[in-house]
């Protein structure tokens, strides 16, 4: 009777710590999950998708061709870096020689005030270039607008110089005053006129003695 006890008591034993291997191999065990399959056209996180920038590259990198206002061939424009040019350098003195000496010319009749013509233009501005057509002999002008002074002093070279006038709504009267005659007389200048958009509009030349001016009238409408 006590050896059936026993065997009763050994089995018991034996079964409860089977019991309890098995559900420690269990308990540690990884829980494995797994994930929901991805849906179609679902944003990803880890992947954004670029987006597209506001300005492109051509904002920053813009190609643009400049044209030459001035490329009309009625209206050849002015290099104010040189002089007169020719393909014969020798045609240079020549031209000079052909010129009739300034101190051979009738004084009286360049003590008159000369007009130089009259234009409409609707420009802010126009540019001026002057230059001494004869022999530089240091002939000095005034440049005027409406009777105020533009410009105190201009020497007048071989070489145009160019200058900047700002236009008022109306009549807008443009004075070259002479300063002095040079060393040989007259004052002697051509002057070229072009518009805000680089376009000759008024050409000419004067022979003045001191305190005469010539004239150009431009006529702004707006």
């Amino acid at each position: 009777m006590r050896n059936l006890v026993l065997s009763v008591f050994c089995f018991l034993a034996l079964g409860i710590n089977t019991l309890n291997g098995q559900i420690v191999r269990e308990s540690n065990e990884s829980i494995k999950l797994q994930a929901p399959p991805p849906e179609k056209n679902s944003p990803s996180l880890l992947n954004p998708k670029p987006q597209k920038q506001f300005l492109s590259e051509d904002f920053f990198n813009p190609k643009i061709e400049f044209k030459d206002p001035k490329s009309d061939l009625n209206n050849p424009p002015i290099n104010f870096g040189k002089g007169e040019e020719f393909l014969d350098p020798g045609k240079r003195y020549l031209n000079r020689l052909n010129r009739r000496p300034e101190k051979e010319k009738n004084p009286n009749q360049f003590k008159v005030d000369q007009y130089l013509g009259d234009f409409r233009n609707n420009g802010k501005f126009v540019q001026i270039a002057v230059r001494d057509h004869e022999s530089p002999d240091g002939d000095l002008i005034r440049i005027m607008l409406n009777d105020k002074e533009v410009v105190s002093r201009v020497l007048l070279q071989e070489r145009f110089k160019s200058i900047s006038v700002d236009l008022v709504p109306g009549f807008n009267k443009i004075d070259f005053v002479a300063l002095n005659q040079g060393e040989s007389g007259p004052n002697t200048a051509e002057v070229r006129v072009f518009d805000d958009k680089g376009k000759l509009v008024g050409a000419n030349r004067w022979n003045l003695a001191t305190g005469v001016k010539a004239t150009y009238i431009i006529v702004k409408e707006n």
